[in-house]
C-alpha cells in the first residue's frame, strides 16, 4: 500500500506497477520528450506491458527514478529510445507500457503502431536551422500583441499565488514541459519549504493558474546556498511565463507575489541573474524597481555559474525591500 505521505504522482506510479498485463490506464504528467505532440496538462492512455511486447515506433511510457517518462521507441536490440524530435535518451528505466492513445481537453487521437516514420519526418526536418528558425518566428508572431484579445478569452481569466503541497501534479506537469529544473527538486522543495505552513515557510515558489487548475506561469525565490553555490541572499529563480499567456502580466505578478512574500519572511532585499541578452525579462525587473548590483557581485553570480559549466554572461539586479 502506498504510505500516507505519498504523492499522487507516486502512488499512480505504485498503481501502473501493480496493474496486470493488458490493462488500460489513463495518466497525466508524462514528462517532455513526446512536445509538442504531448503538453502540460494532456494524458496518455497506457497498456500495461513489458518491453518484450514494444516494437521500434512505439511510444512506451517508463519510470524514471520515481518520474514518469514517455519516449519514442527507436530499437529493441539493442532498447534505445529518443524524443520525438529526436533527441537520444540516456539509457536507465523501467518499462511500464504503450501509450496507445493522447487527450488534450475533450479532444483524443489515437497512436497507431508504429509511429516511426513520424518520428524520423520530424526529427529530420528539426535538424535543419532553417527549420528551427521558421518554427520560432511562426511561434513568436501566434503569440505577439495582436492575438491577445483571443488568448486572453480562450485562457480565461488567471489567479497568481503562492504553491503549496497541493499544487505539486501541475507544477509537475508545467516543468516536463517547459523548466529546465530537475522535477525531483521541485517536489522536495515544495515539501521541505515551499508549502510548509506561514510560520515556517523558507523561501516561497508563486504560479499562474486558470479556472481548471492548469499552470500557465512559474517562479521561486530562496537561497543559492542550499545547492551549493557560494552567494549571498535570495534569488529569483526560473521565471518562466508559458507563451500563451504573454503580455498579460504574469511575469509581474509572479515577482510581486515573491517579493510580498520575501518581504514578509523579513528578507532585506532579492536579487536575480538575468542572460545579459534577455532584455525583455530585464525590462520587467526595472519596472518592479529592481536595480544593477555592483561589479563585485555581478563578477561572483558569473564565476559561481561558470564553475557548474554555464557559459552564458549574467546580468545581476537588486530590489531593497
Amino acid at each position: 500500500m502506498p504510505s500516507r505521505g505519498s504523492s499522487s504522482a507516486e502512488v499512480l506510479l505504485d498503481v501502473l506497477e501493480a496493474l496486470p498485463p493488458g490493462h488500460r490506464l489513463w495518466v497525466r504528467g508524462a514528462g517532455r520528450s513526446l512536445f509538442p505532440l504531448l503538453r502540460a496538462g494532456d494524458s496518455v492512455r497506457v497498456m500495461r506491458c513489458g518491453p518484450g511486447s514494444l516494437e521500434a515506433g512505439d511510444v512506451a511510457l517508463m519510470r524514471q527514478g520515481r518520474e514518469l517518462v514517455a519516449h519514442m521507441v527507436v530499437s529493441t536490440r539493442p532498447w534505445r529510445t529518443a524524443s520525438l524530435l529526436g533527441a537520444p535518451d540516456a539509457p536507465g528505466g523501467v518499462t511500464l507500457g504503450r501509450v496507445v492513445a493522447l487527450r488534450r481537453g475533450r479532444w483524443v487521437l489515437p497512436l497507431p503502431r508504429p509511429l516511426r516514420l513520424a518520428q524520423q519526418a520530424a526529427s529530420t526536418a528539426w535538424a535543419w536551422p532553417q527549420t528551427r528558425l521558421v518554427s520560432r518566428r511562426v511561434w513568436d508572431s501566434l503569440f505577439a500583441g495582436w492575438s491577445l484579445p483571443l488568448r486572453r478569452r480562450l485562457v480565461g481569466p488567471l489567479e497568481v499565488r503562492l504553491l503549496t503541497v497541493g499544487d505539486l501534479d501541475p507544477l509537475l506537469a508545467y516543468a516536463s514541459e517547459r523548466l529546465v529544473v530537475s522535477p525531483g527538486f521541485l517536489r522536495r522543495q515544495l515539501r521541505e519549504r515551499w508549502g510548509l505552513p506561514d510560520a515556517g515557510r523558507r523561501g516561497a515558489a508563486a504560479g499562474a493558474f486558470d479556472a481548471q487548475g492548469r499552470m500557465h506561469g512559474f517562479a521561486w525565490v530562496d537561497s543559492y546556498r542550499q545547492e551549493g553555490l557560494q552567494l549571498e541572499g535570495v534569488w529569483v529563480r526560473s521565471l518562466v511565463v508559458a507563451p500563451r499567456v504573454r503580455r498579460m502580466g504574469v511575469a509581474t505578478g509572479l515577482l510581486e507575489c515573491l517579493l510580498d512574500e520575501a518581504r514578509r519572511q523579513g528578507q532585506p532585499r532579492v536579487l536575480a541573474d538575468v542572460d545579459d541578452d534577455n532584455t525583455v525579462s530585464l525590462r520587467t525587473f526595472e519596472r518592479l524597481g529592481f536595480r544593477r548590483a555592483d561589479a563585485t557581485l555581478t563578477r561572483q553570480a558569473n564565476e559561481a555559474w561558470d564553475a557548474t559549466g554555464r557559459s552564458k554572461r549574467l546580468v545581476v539586479v537588486e530590489r531593497t525591500l
